[in-house]
């Protein structure tokens, strides 16, 4: 009985990253009405967890979709500004893809807190998941402003951080 609830489990969990790891960017989508942008939300926030669990370098054709997407879609939404200011540019110096995980979860944030947004909440869930990134990610160059930033999370001062220097 135990052996049979395990191998449950275990298919359970198989399946769960399999379709964490099967967003596929969708065909022909075009941003050129308001309306737009709210039909593709889920699609951005799968975009969003795909990009976070996708090691760097091993799908690039499609990393380099799915970025664009994401891109795409911030650029134009015009209920959700991302600013990309000179620390998230700092933060992705070394590691440029960096930047589009902060962008891709700052969207995704933003879209599932629809009534109760902040932006410090919203840059402080976008800075994990650089953090989160940067430490899973095998081919990453090392960067020490990252490795700060890191530092400055694990001291509990990620969200003071953010509300004075990150210049909000």
């Amino acid at each position: 009985m135990k052996r049979i609830i395990g191998i449950i489990i275990f298919a359970a969990c198989l399946s769960i990253k399999a379709s964490a790891q099967t967003f596929d960017v969708p065909v022909n989508y075009r941003f050129d009405k308001q309306t737009n942008y709210h039909l593709y939300e889920l699609d951005i926030v799968k975009a969003a967890d795909w990009l976070q669990k996708t090691h760097w370098g091993t799908e690039t054709k499609k990393t380099e979709a799915v970025t664009q997407f994401v891109l795409k879609w911030a650029q134009g939404v015009p209920y959700i500004t991302v600013e990309l200011k000179p620390a998230i540019m700092d933060l992705a110096d070394a590691n440029p893809q960096l930047g589009f995980i902060y962008m891709a979860q700052y969207c995704k944030y933003t879209i599932q807190h629809p009534d109760n947004f902040n932006t410090v909440d919203s840059n402080v869930d976008a800075l994990k998941a650089v953090i989160a990134k940067y430490q899973a990610e095998p081919t990453r160059k090392r960067d020490t402003q990252v490795e700060r930033l890191i530092e400055i999370d694990k001291a509990s001062q990620l969200e003071e951080w953010i509300k004075n220097d990150f210049t909000l």
